[in-house]
């Protein structure tokens, strides 16, 4: 869209829906009359530190470091390592680091399948998961 960083701030808040929208009016009143146009950067720190504060992405970041899948089907391991994977970006920041990562913290009788696939040069996040959730319908 190539929007300006206060563009960016003015198309988000057209998506903002119930509660949300409550705390930006108020939000904004805080910044003052005079204040000059939210940035980018203003708007979504100001957010995260009111609905997602530093304590609970800690914590999230934290989770994803120990998640193992455990009890868990391969799915659901999927689905938190995905929803765990965004509070830990310098970890996974690369490809192959995202695959290691993923492929680790499987159970012992996929693990030794998945680790020599995912060393394959071309493999990326979904096509391991593809591959682990098939080893494990197999088995």
């Amino acid at each position: 869209m190539k929007a300006t960083v206060t563009d960016l701030v003015e198309l988000a808040c057209y998506r903002l829906r119930d509660v949300v929208v409550n705390w930006y009016k108020s939000w904004e009143l805080s910044r003052g009359e005079n204040a000059h146009p939210a940035i980018w950067q203003e708007f979504t720190e100001a957010f995260l530190r009111h609905y997602l504060p530093p304590e609970l992405r800690r914590a999230k970041f934290y989770r994803f470091l120990t998640l193992q899948q455990g009890n868990m089907s391969v799915r659901e391991y999927n689905l938190q390592f995905d929803l765990l994977a965004r509070y830990a970006p310098t970890i996974v920041s690369k490809m192959e680091d995202r695959v290691h990562r993923f492929v680790t913290g499987l159970e012992p009788h996929l693990l030794n399948d998945c680790m020599s696939v995912s060393l394959h040069p071309d493999m990326d996040i979904s096509r391991i998961q593809a591959y682990a959730q098939g080893v494990e319908e197999h088995k």
